[in-house]
């Protein structure tokens, strides 16, 4: 019994440890700004995205087939074209899109 009982511990400790590493850091993503002014950080998951734009809209955008680069797009028109590491950003709402480029977020 005595021999047993390190190993559980050793179990619980693993499990416990690996359930701590699936939980994602608090600050995931990437940041862009863009050409008008708009600042979007995008969180790509799966096969899409979800992007906060301006800090305050959340817009959840879904994988197209597209023959150069990901586009991610939704029902209401918002458009996010990625090439590497330039995106293009649109909306139903914009009449031009804005080409968008990384920039380094804090820790």
């Amino acid at each position: 019994m005595f021999k047993t009982l390190p190993v559980a511990v050793v179990a619980a400790t693993t499990l416990a440890v690996a359930g701590c590493a699936s939980v994602p850091p608090r600050n995931t993503g990437t940041t862009y700004e863009c050409s008008a002014g708009t600042r979007l950080k995008v969180d790509y998951v799966g096969d899409g995205a979800i992007v906060r734009v301006n800090g305050r809209q959340t817009v959840v955008l879904k994988s197209t087939p597209s023959n150069r680069g990901r586009i991610y797009e939704n029902k209401t028109g918002a458009r996010l074209a990625r090439n590497g590491n330039q995106v293009t950003w649109n909306t139903a709402a914009r009449t031009a899109p804005e080409s968008c480029r990384v920039v380094m977020t804090p820790l």
